[in-house]
């Protein structure tokens, strides 16, 4: 969400004021408009005020005659002139106020833009957009649930195998569960073939003892990915929340192999969430598995955005977070699952926000 709008230079424009700047629609300008950095504005208050209600941190970016300049600042949300935009220093509210404590007032701004501004008639082009421009989202366990996919899996797994082998199906399961925590942890910042799961099935033939041909085990990872299909599912309020945060963000997922790109696409479609996803990254696409500087430029790149400007939203925050925050993200724990109690005496700075609840997300982005 952005909103751009034009206004133009003046041969009284002094942009002197130390602790205000402003743009105008009024078409003249005596020598007293200190503050004023343009005429002749053509802004919509109407825009204005959808993007000072819907964020908390704003950045105006100020273009004319090949000189540009930024200021952060603080919305107002009772902002409502139609006639003049003001950004302020203090905290003094009217309703000309779009923001407070801007970085800058009008006698900051680049000293060569101040000057194009003083061209009678020169173009200057204003844009206001979020501070936040995107949110990265974990996957599995983030916002889809994988965890009754996989012990359904696991359990059709075992009634097959027990057909045909005669391996009791608690054995089976149990090997299962145990050779999907070893590979999880294998895979951290390691190759994406960790998470194929015909090495999973691989390991467990050789393991029982069973002689298995690549026809069989490939039907067994088949097999393993129809059952997912059938009982993973979104987490609660994911696809409410995505929906809702996909008209104010650019939303990114960053996930890890499931072996196979068309696997996790097709559970992203699935769940109903794809259409609101923009970017889809996994370690398939960088060759390394989470947490990876890679994963991060290569997801930036494909955004159009700085780290700075991202949000990072994970479940295990010792992989999704831990270089998010040094990059310059804010980071936000999901608390789902065992990781909760695993890290409750852990030292996470790394983590900005904890939430119980995807529906808490939309909350803390109002504020950022």
């Amino acid at each position: 969400m952005k909103c751009t709008f034009h206004a133009y230079g003046h041969k009284n424009i002094l942009a002197a004021h130390k602790k205000t700047l402003e743009f105008t629609k009024d078409k003249e300008l005596s020598l007293d408009g200190d503050c004023i950095v343009g005429v002749k504005a053509d802004f919509d208050h109407r825009e204005l005020q959808k993007i000072v209600c819907s964020h908390k941190r704003l950045r105006m970016t100020i273009k004319a005659g090949g000189r540009e300049d930024s200021v952060e600042f603080i919305a107002n949300r009772k902002f409502t002139s139609s006639r003049e935009v003001v950004l302020r220093f203090s905290e003094f509210s009217s309703d000309r106020t779009l923001g407070f404590r801007a970085s800058k007032a009008a006698a900051q701004l680049d000293k060569e833009l101040r000057k194009k501004m003083q061209v009678q008639g020169q173009k200057i082009t204003v844009t206001v957009e979020p501070v936040v421009k995107a949110i990265i989202f974990d996957f599995d366990n983030t916002i889809n649930d994988l965890r009754e996919g996989i012990l359904y899996a696991h359990k059709v797994l075992g009634k097959k195998i027990f057909d045909k082998h005669g391996v009791f199906e608690a054995t089976t399961v149990k090997m299962l569960e145990d050779i999907d925590h070893e590979f999880s942890l294998k895979g951290v910042h390691a190759s994406p073939l960790n998470f194929d799961r015909h090495r999973w099935m691989e390991l467990y033939f050789k393991r029982v003892g069973i002689p298995a041909s690549k026809k069989e085990i490939d039907d067994m990872a088949g097999l393993y990915w129809e059952a997912v299909f059938l009982k993973e599912k979104p987490m609660p309020h994911a696809v409410t929340v995505l929906k809702k945060l996909h008209g104010l963000y650019k939303i990114a997922v960053m996930t890890d192999s499931d072996g196979s790109v068309a696997i996790k696409r097709k559970r992203a479609n699935t769940s109903g969430m794809l259409p609101y996803i923009d970017v889809f990254v996994m370690s398939d696409d960088v060759g390394m598995n989470k947490p990876n500087k890679k994963f991060y430029s290569v997801t930036l790149e494909k955004l159009g955005v700085r780290a700075e400007e991202c949000v990072m939203v994970g479940d295990k925050p010792h992989v999704d977070l831990v270089l998010a925050k040094p990059l310059g993200m804010t980071t936000v724990w999901i608390k789902y699952g065992h990781w909760v109690d695993r890290l409750k005496d852990a030292k996470l700075d790394y983590v900005d926000h904890s939430i119980k609840d995807l529906k808490e997300l939309p909350d803390i982005m109002n504020e950022l």
